[in-house]
């Protein structure tokens, strides 16, 4: 038996430092995610000596890792074709060791070489990838570990990395069309609100001089719009300062847990967006979930996962109440009707799935289908 030293982290993010026995560093780190933490790493326990030794040449391994961990996200495009290569060398029959250490030479993104350099590492020293993936939540989703570790357990790592990247780029698609569809109307606005305060400030008070001229008793309507003129120009930094005050207090708002419930609730509902909101999230759920299901992941652990992807705590809370059903023994199309949310299509076709044996094509098929009505909508938004 050895003795290992760790850093882990529990479910609230804080972080765990101990040490563990073991025959070697995989089954200490099943150990250790035997205890519900998250392995940020592992390593041999050294002597007093080696131990100085690594603290007098400069940063330690796990400070490296906690700044690349902490680092800003990677992009969607080169976290796809990362993916896409790595499940491709490994169907051609490359070791995980040996594809690793190819991408480590032709990635291009820095901080993705450095962090498929220290994956390298630690697979070498006995950790599956999945583990060592955990080590860097911001850039390997939950989701994403999920579909390795279900591709280790399978002995379809290649594959499952594949039906990953392709998930990964129709991911980015969708995110890029509705930032699309929604930045329009968003500058509309925008324009719209600089043109009315551009005639308020500039173009009604070169009319004040002739208007008063005429020594006549103006209509009411005139009279406020020429007082609402008068005052932006010279009360310019008020109506400024309150606009700063509702912007910030609005935003600080929106970040608490109650100001993004109405948010939420204020996007499925509104009259243009809301249907664009609905379509986007049945296309989410369904993709995520084909995509998670079909390569081999528990149905429970599924839908807790599909619920943190969804951006919406609305649409997330619904997916906690399904969950809560299918435990108590209720089929997931019945649980998704329960709901009253998930629109009918979504339900037969996942009832079908069900009965047929089916479930991941049925889902990939509604995906592909609200995919395109998400396209649709957002053609007739721009």
């Amino acid at each position: 038996m050895s003795t290992f030293n760790y850093v882990a982290a529990d479910r609230s993010g804080s972080t765990q430092r101990g040490t563990i026995s073991a025959a070697n560093t995989h089954e200490a780190a099943e150990a250790i995610r035997g205890k519900g933490l998250v392995l940020v790493n592992i390593s041999a326990a050294r002597s007093a000596g080696s131990n100085l030794a690594v603290r007098n040449t400069g940063p330690s391994g796990e400070v490296k890792q906690g700044r690349l961990a902490a680092g800003g996200a990677i992009a969607a495009k080169d976290m796809s074709i990362f993916t896409s290569q790595l499940g491709t060398m490994l169907n051609a029959g490359l070791s995980i060791t040996k594809v690793l250490d190819i991408q480590c030479k032709q990635v291009g993104n820095k901080k993705l070489r450095m962090i498929t350099d220290d994956l390298k590492k630690k697979v070498e020293s006995g950790l599956p990838l999945s583990t060592a993936m955990d080590g860097y939540p911001g850039v390997f989703s939950t989701l994403y570990s999920a579909m390795v570790r279900s591709g280790e357990a399978s002995g379809n790592l290649g594959n499952s990395l594949l039906k990953m990247a392709t998930f990964l780029e129709r991911e980015a698609e969708l995110k890029r069309k509705i930032k699309s569809a929604t930045s329009y109307p968003l500058i509309v606005i925008i324009a719209s609100v600089a043109i009315i305060l551009g005639l308020f400030i500039f173009v009604l008070p070169q009319f004040v001089g002739f208007l008063t001229a005429l020594n006549v008793p103006l209509p009411l309507p005139t009279r406020i719009t020429l007082a609402m003129s008068s005052f932006l120009v010279h009360r310019w930094y008020i109506v400024f300062g309150v606009a700063a005050i509702i912007f910030f207090g609005a935003r600080a708002w929106f970040r608490t847990p109650r100001g993004i419930h109405w948010k939420d609730n204020i996007a499925l509902k509104a009259p243009v967006i809301g249907p664009l909101v609905l379509k986007t999230s049945m296309a989410r759920f369904t993709d995520t979930l084909a995509t998670l299901f079909g390569a081999g992941v528990p149905l429970i652990s599924c839908l807790e996962m599909v619920g943190g992807t969804m951006g919406n705590t609305i649409v997330s809370a619904t997916i906690d109440r399904v969950i809560v059903s299918i435990k108590s023994g209720t089929a997931l199309s019945a649980a998704m009707a329960e709901t009253q949310f998930f629109t009918p299509m979504v339900i037969q076709m996942t009832a079908v799935g069900e009965e047929s044996g089916s479930l991941e094509t049925m889902l990939g098929k509604v995906a592909t289908f609200y995919q395109a009505e998400v396209d649709s909508a957002t053609d007739n938004l721009t």
